[in-house]
């Protein structure tokens, strides 16, 4: 009985060492598999980088006011309107956040708040409107909800960004200084105006909120992650940029913007 049980211990304990080898040569696999996938991925930039145009793509971005329960071609003023600059072959990026309490003519003899062009007349509205107040051609347009927002945000990990202190109500548990954050209490940053500066102020934490993305970006860790990433935002966000064009575009940013702040 005694040899029995000696035999059955040591049986069990070479079934644990067996099993430790194959999780260790397993874990090796993985970690080799995700340096290829990494490294896959910075060849990528790295060519995606050397054929970026140098010429400035300018894009509005619109962040519309428009929630899951909204109905179907219902009437929706654009929350946020923003006018991006990219240069591909160079890793610029420059940024105009529009008030949208501007008071403009959204339309031929009607003067209203900037952000019901939208509401007016849909994308075509709103880029004859930001095209007639910068005098720059808009080249495309990016269109997304708070649901897509917050999923975008999701998909690459959240995001760590200076919330400030004292800013926010405090049952929303913000946090203080620098926090890491998902993509809801991201959507509470880049909508809150209840500060002195109001509108203003919420402009300050969206370029903030923007900036720190794109640091994140910039990190070789999630420019693997950016085909998912482009994915969810496909899937969330309405543009008349391909998917295609978006992907080589993103790399190129990447890579040639490790060196170049945004503006």
């Amino acid at each position: 009985t005694e040899n029995r049980e000696q035999a059955a211990r040591e049986a069990a304990k070479e079934e644990r060492q067996e099993a430790a080898r194959e999780a260790k040569q397993e874990a090796a696999k993985r970690a080799k598999k995700e340096a290829a996938k990494q490294e896959a991925a910075k060849e990528r930039a790295i060519k995606d980088a050397e054929q970026a145009s140098g010429d400035p793509l300018d894009v509005l971005v619109l962040g519309v006011d428009r929630r899951p329960d909204s109905g179907e071609g219902s009437s929706t003023r654009s929350d946020t309107m923003m006018l991006v600059r990219v240069v591909p072959a160079s890793g610029e990026v420059k940024l105009l956040s529009v008030p949208r309490d501007l008071y403009v003519e959204v339309e031929e003899g009607k003067k209203d708040r900037i952000n019901s062009a939208f509401a007016y007349g849909g994308i075509d509205q709103a880029r004859s409107v930001m095209e007639d107040l910068t005098d720059v051609e808009i080249d495309n347009y990016v269109i997304v909800d708070f649901v897509g927002f917050e999923k975008v945000i999701d998909a690459i990990g959240g995001v760590r960004v200076d919330v400030g202190s004292g800013v926010f109500p405090e049952q929303w548990n913000m946090g203080e200084g620098m926090e890491h954050l998902n993509g809801h209490k991201a959507l509470k940053d880049a909508r809150y105006r209840g500060t002195p500066r109001a509108d203003l102020d919420r402009i300050d934490h969206q370029q903030k909120l923007l900036a720190a993305l794109r640091r994140q970006v910039l990190r070789w860790n999630t420019v693997t992650k950016l085909p998912g990433a482009i994915k969810v935002a496909n899937e969330n966000v309405d543009t008349d940029l391909g998917v295609m064009q978006v992907i080589p575009l993103a790399r190129a940013l990447v890579f040639n913007g490790k060196d170049t702040k945004m503006e």
